[in-house]
């Protein structure tokens, strides 16, 4: 029991006499210690030169055949392309020398060095050698021109002494010309006041090209016999520096004086009063809501009853564009006079609901045929542009 007593109180004994007195805080030893870190932000500026062309897509060939008063719907296509110039390279940001350890220490002047050799000059505020207490951070900024947007690495390094103790930091960051952080002249407002907008498509390439097409229309349409030229031009304005540039595309258009030219029964269908496409007013010279024969239909009702086969209705469509077409001034043959005579003269007998013989529905549907060909102009005097 005694000797178990002894090594109690000596343990006793050791931890009284390692307790720091009361007040007084344990001293930690820390030596020096320094860190670099570093901010490198690129920028440039990216300037669009633009061009631009119009072409005509409908008609492709450019060149129109009318009858007077017929309206055509042009179609044009503006193409512009944006190509990109960078310049203006520069890369600017910080460096941060921190000390971390527990003693004052002095630092060398700090080196910035580019991966490509460029020097870059910082400024600290300070004087060099400087001394940067425990705990304490300079900060040093830079701002660098460059000559070309080649992607690089940037080093910053520093070297320093503390007492009997010397070392070097440094710290690096990448950078690349990616995103300009100016761009001039990167849109453009395209203006045609002859035509009217429909749509448009844009896109960009990979190394920032710009691709843009807008889609225009315009009705064309001439009373009187002639010749002549429809000239169109659009227009480009860019965003920044307000620089316009423009292209045209011309049209020609020919209405026949003598013998005029044909349409078919889908441009009567639509140019009537009742549209949808402009109006032609031809058909006043019969008028859509007149009685077509002993049909109870009018003219404009029979032509938009669909045929389904009854020799009646395919006669009838082909009969009334040919009548129009000649009330247009298209001229007409022996063989187109014959056909509409007969036509008229069925009409004048028969009914759609009738039941006609076999050999009457064919002969029928052959008049159809030659008044169809006429109509396309296959026979007569050529066909118009549709």
């Amino acid at each position: 029991m005694r000797y178990g007593y002894g090594i109690l109180l000596a343990v006793g004994l050791l931890g009284a006499c390692s307790q720091a007195p009361q007040g007084v805080k344990p001293q930690v030893a820390v030596g020096a210690s320094v860190t670099v870190g570093k901010t490198a932000v690129p920028k440039f500026k990216r300037t669009y030169r633009w061009t631009i062309e119009k072409k005509v897509t409908d008609p492709a060939s450019g060149i129109l055949t009318l009858a007077p008063g017929q309206s055509y719907l042009v179609k044009y296509a503006v193409y512009l392309v944006g190509t990109p110039t960078d310049s203006d390279f520069q890369v600017e940001g910080t460096v941060t020398i921190k000390n971390t350890g527990g003693v004052d220490v002095l630092l060398g002047a700090p080196s910035d060095t580019l991966s490509t050799g460029e020097t870059v000059a910082l400024n600290c505020g300070v004087s060099f050698p400087y001394t940067l207490p425990a705990g304490q951070t300079l900060s040093c900024t830079y701002s660098q021109a460059l000559p070309n947007g080649q992607s690089r690495t940037n080093t910053a390094t520093v070297n320093w002494t503390s007492n009997e103790e010397s070392g070097t930091a440094s710290g690096q960051a990448s950078f690349a010309f990616t995103t300009p952080t100016q761009v001039v002249d990167g849109s453009v407002q395209v203006s045609d006041p002859s035509a009217t907008p429909v749509s448009a498509i844009s896109g960009i390439t990979p190394e920032g090209v710009i691709s843009q097409t807008y889609f225009f229309e315009r009705w064309v349409s001439f009373d009187k016999c002639g010749e002549y030229q429809v000239d169109n031009t659009a227009t480009f304005t860019t965003s920044t520096t307000q620089t316009q540039g423009s292209a045209s595309a011309t049209v020609k258009v020919s209405v026949p004086c003598a013998g005029g030219c044909t349409l078919t029964q889908g441009y009567w269908k639509t140019h009537s009063r009742y549209g949808p496409a402009p109006y032609d007013d031809t058909w006043a010279k019969i008028g859509e809501d007149t009685p077509f024969f002993l049909s109870s239909q009018s003219y404009h009702q029979v032509l938009w009853t669909s045929p389904s086969g009854n020799a009646y209705y395919i006669l009838a469509h082909q009969y009334i564009a040919a009548k129009l077409n000649t009330l247009n001034g298209a001229s007409t043959t022996p063989e187109v006079d014959a056909a509409l005579a007969w036509a008229e003269g069925f009409f004048g007998t028969y009914k759609p609901t009738d039941s006609l013989s076999k050999a009457l529905a064919n002969q029928a549907k052959g008049y159809a045929a030659t008044l169809d060909s006429y109509n396309n102009g296959l026979i007569g005097p050529g066909h118009c542009s549709e």
